[in-house]
């Protein structure tokens, strides 16, 4: 099929419809109209189109967009505008594979529109209208996550840093670390808030018998630990490995966040993946997010519905910074100086920072198979 661009009525007809800021969809149509112009520029659109998006190559990897120097001559600030021009010449497929589901028109907005949310958000950051986080919008754009109430979705095959295990008598789950994984004295992952490895660390095993699974267990709250356990596999099962499949969510900004919406989310995510995807079936959630810093559980109270969702997931360790958390709770072009404890929480973070203690994000897992969400408690586990 012969590569051709959108139409300037067709791009419109598309900003207007995922809500894409006034500005933008102007700046996009100048594009359209420098692309009849410049050939130099057309060259650099359909390059990036044909060897980056319909390849399949941007759903591989996750890097900075990297601008063409001619692209940042012409366009200047908007330059990487010329790159989402080319992204969104898949939406005309993105559309018909909704249609193709049997979903609406406003389940498609609901989804899509996040694309612009990000270039709505790089204006307040920046000043100017601009998609600073390229590598992620292709999952709208290829329509493997969807937008369900308060929460997004997409599958995904499980890492495999952890393995759960299941103890069906006393309904109890513990992770085990995979083998390899360096960790300080203190359980948590070495490289924290990018900090040089420790002296007095380890190195985690892991290894299965015939009659036991042994490893380094892992705390709710994300803590390694040193010495390893033997799991009797009469009593213990494994119900998490690498390559299970689970639900990669995400909170988007402009969501309602409380634990009603986010459980009623989830109930109707399950029965929508069952009903267009019934050959999927994920184990439970994954999620990697700055909600999941565990300093948040004594900055907030335990009627927080941050806590509340942090504590329905099994943390396992991560090297993770303070940037996660910093570009929610502040954003990321804040410097320390300049930010204002105007709120509880903000005025925790920054006491954090003033006492050099350490924030960092995790991962975390829940599994449909430890009761339903909003309603887990890990508190059995004794390690």
């Amino acid at each position: 099929m012969e590569w051709q661009l959108l139409s300037n009525e067709q791009m419109k007809h598309y900003c207007n419809k995922i809500l894409m800021p006034e500005g933008a969809t102007a700046i996009l149509l100048e594009i359209g109209d420098l692309l009849e112009q410049d050939e130099k520029l057309l060259h650099i659109h359909k390059q990036f189109y044909t060897s980056y998006i319909e390849s399949g190559y941007w759903t591989t990897v996750w890097e900075p967009l990297k601008i063409d120097p001619y692209a940042e001559e012409v366009l200047g600030n908007h330059a990487s505008l010329l790159y989402l021009h080319a992204a969104l010449q898949r939406l005309p497929l993105t559309e018909k594979r909704y249609k193709e589901l049997g979903l609406s028109e406003e389940f498609f907005v609901e989804t899509v529109r996040d694309i612009s949310t990000w270039v709505q958000n790089a204006y307040n950051l920046v000043g100017y209208y601009a998609i600073r986080n390229f590598s992620w919008i292709w999952r709208h754009l290829e329509a493997r996550m969807f937008r369900i109430g308060s929460i997004q979705y997409l599958t995904i095959p499980f890492s495999g840093d952890v393995k759960g295990f299941y103890h069906a008598e006393n309904k109890t789950l513990m992770l085990l670390c995979r083998e390899g994984i360096e960790l300080r004295a203190s359980g948590d992952m070495q490289g924290v808030c990018k900090k040089e490895k420790t002296e007095d660390g380890f190195v985690t095993t892991y290894e299965e018998t015939d009659d036991y699974y042994i490893g380094h267990p892992v705390t709710p709250e994300g803590k390694g630990m040193p010495s390893p356990v033997k799991l009797s596999r009469l009593e213990w099962e494994k119900v998490l490995d690498k390559d299970d499949i689970v639900f990669d969510i995400h909170i988007p900004r402009d969501a309602a966040f409380d634990m009603d919406s986010v459980k009623e989310s989830y109930k109707q995510a399950k029965q929508f993946f069952a009903k267009h995807f019934p050959e999927v079936k994920p184990k439970g959630m994954y999620c990697h997010t700055w909600l999941f810093t565990p300093q948040l559980r004594d900055m907030l109270p335990p009627t927080s519905n941050i806590v509340k969702f942090q504590e329905q997931f099994y943390l396992y360790p991560t090297a993770g910074s303070i940037s996660f958390l910093w570009n929610f709770v502040f954003n990321e072009m804040l410097d320390v100086k300049d930010a204002k404890p105007d709120t509880s929480l903000r005025r925790k973070v920054l006491e954090y920072v003033e006492q050099e203690k350490e924030i960092f994000d995790m991962r975390g897992i829940f599994l449909d198979l430890c009761g339903e969400f909003g309603e887990v408690s890990y508190d059995t586990l004794k390690l």
